[in-house]
């Protein structure tokens, strides 16, 4: 399934309704059993500006109450709703990815990165933070020496973002990201989702507890045997 960031006329800045609209999509996906990935695009020269900063701005207005409702509702449950969701998340970044947009694109399982894409931290130009978790997700990915990098560049362009562990550089991220859902279509649908789960449990004891009773459930299945007969007839 591809679902299409489609605000060109801003960038793809997310304010609080698109951020909503987009939870909802991702928070759709995970119903539909026909689905094997998510791949997340942007329509227009950016994947995403960042948060829409004259909604932010009215939203601040508002109080304090109303920016946590805010946050914890409508930008971090985009993030809740991309780790919860049960088929692996590919982001397609060909353009700009800053703030929010870096995180989004971080967040998800894998993130290619075009000859025209790039990262951007980009809160802290505004005396912000990542409070959608880009933190979290920089330092999972590439360690504490990559998160200072991106604190202090400009941007990162592909080719340094695939250097640092960030992203995967190609030529176009779209054609690259279909091309990995395509071959996840064809996995057995339950294997996947369980290694989509699996991928984000990371305590060891957690993990392979998870993984012994996703494994006794295959293993079980007169499925599996059928499956390793036709292995071994090779």
């Amino acid at each position: 399934m591809e679902i299409t960031l489609d605000w060109p006329e801003v960038r793809n800045a997310l304010g609080p309704a698109e951020g909503r609209k987009l939870r909802k999509v991702l928070e759709a996906v995970a119903t539909d059993e026909k689905c094997a990935a998510v791949v997340l695009t942007a329509n227009g020269k950016a994947f995403c500006a960042g948060g829409n900063l004259p909604e932010i701005v009215r939203l601040a207005q508002q109080g304090a109450e109303a920016v946590k409702t805010t946050i914890y509702g409508e930008f971090q449950g985009v993030f809740r709703a991309i780790r919860e969701c049960p088929v692996p998340v590919i982001a397609a970044v060909d353009g700009a990815a800053i703030g929010f947009g870096c995180d989004l694109a971080l967040a998800c399982n894998v993130t290619f990165i075009g000859s025209n894409g790039w990262l951007a931290q980009g809160w802290t130009k505004a005396g912000l933070i990542p409070a959608t978790g880009g933190t979290l997700y920089v330092t999972h990915r590439a360690g504490q020496h990559a998160l200072w990098q991106l604190l202090c560049a400009d941007r990162i362009d592909a080719a340094t973002a695939n250097r640092l562990g960030l992203g995967i550089a190609c030529d176009s991220a779209r054609t690259a990201a279909l091309d990995m859902a395509e071959t996840l279509a064809t996995l057995p649908r339950r294997a996947l989702k369980a290694i989509t789960r699996l991928a984000v449990i990371e305590d060891i004891d957690e993990h392979l507890a998870a993984a012994l009773e996703y494994q006794i459930g295959f293993i079980t299945d007169p499925a599996f045997a059928a499956q390793a007969e036709k292995l071994l007839a090779r």
